[in-house]
């Protein structure tokens, strides 16, 4: 089971920011979007969930998504914003049971609290979503979302789907781990994980496909062995990058080693 989208064009106003990108995630991957600034990661995730005007195709497990409706599609996939803003007073536990209403698992009252505590915001219930500092407000919008799509296959054996834009932004180191481990985990049961990514080291740790996003095209993607090249990162970020190999486990990891045009 596939997430497809053939995207012909994608415009914001008068502006194209995507042209003839062709992406593709497998569930039970983790697949991590990556490029500069700009680049069009972002867009491209929009595009998926049918934020920003288009044309072309996107498929989830074979079916056009523009043909499903709204409740069919908020049931097999949970889309995190880069950022939230909420207008009114909300506490966290009712922030995180929206998840319940616009998903498939409203009789699970359990579940707000489970995914809490998952993304390790346990006793936060009662506190008020605005008071809670930037990583701690992304963590419960990731529960959320959790919520929504919480089992990663449903009893038909479908793949559901997870599609975060920028999920570890705002963490600091422990937490980052933390939600990365979260998100390897449900593509491990099954399920599609397709993630907006700043972080080459992080994104070279976790993912199991990298897609090198630059200046509205895909300029690479496969593993992150295929992806992460000195000629690939170079051009992609326009300065000289080296891949480095750790010297414990062979992990990849990136130097700017000349910063120079």
């Amino acid at each position: 089971m596939m997430l497809e989208a053939d995207v012909t064009r994608a415009w914001i106003g008068h502006k194209t920011i995507l042209q003839d990108v062709s992406f593709r995630a497998v569930a039970g991957q983790l697949t991590a979007i990556v490029g500069p600034n700009g680049a069009g990661k972002s867009s491209l995730l929009k595009a998926i969930t049918n934020e920003i005007d288009f044309s072309g195709e996107i498929r989830f497990n074979g079916h056009d998504a523009e043909q499903a409706r709204p409740w069919d599609l908020a049931a097999i996939r949970g889309v995190l914003p880069q950022s939230t803003m909420l207008a009114f007073p909300f506490t966290v536990i009712e922030v995180v049971r929206m998840g319940l209403l616009s998903g498939h698992s409203g009789q699970k009252e359990h579940l707000p609290d489970t995914a809490l505590a998952r993304v390790g915001l346990e006793g936060y219930s009662s506190r008020l979503y605005q008071e809670l500092s930037g990583g701690e407000q992304q963590r419960v919008q990731l529960a959320r979302v959790l919520c929504q799509v919480w089992d990663p296959v449903d009893q038909a054996g479908t793949p559901r789907w997870l599609l975060l834009d920028e999920p570890v932004a705002s963490l600091d180191i422990g937490h980052q781990l933390m939600v990365m481990r979260l998100l390897k985990d449900y593509a491990a049961r099954g399920g599609g994980v397709v993630a907006v990514m700043h972080d080459l080291n992080l994104s070279a740790m976790f993912a199991d496909r990298m897609v090198m996003v630059v200046q509205g095209s895909i300029l690479s993607a496969g593993t992150p062995q295929d992806v992460m090249t000195d000629k690939v990162l170079s051009q992609a970020y326009g300065c000289s990058l080296r891949v480095n190999q750790a010297p414990v486990d062979n992990s990849s990891f990136i130097l700017p080693h000349v910063a120079a045009l």
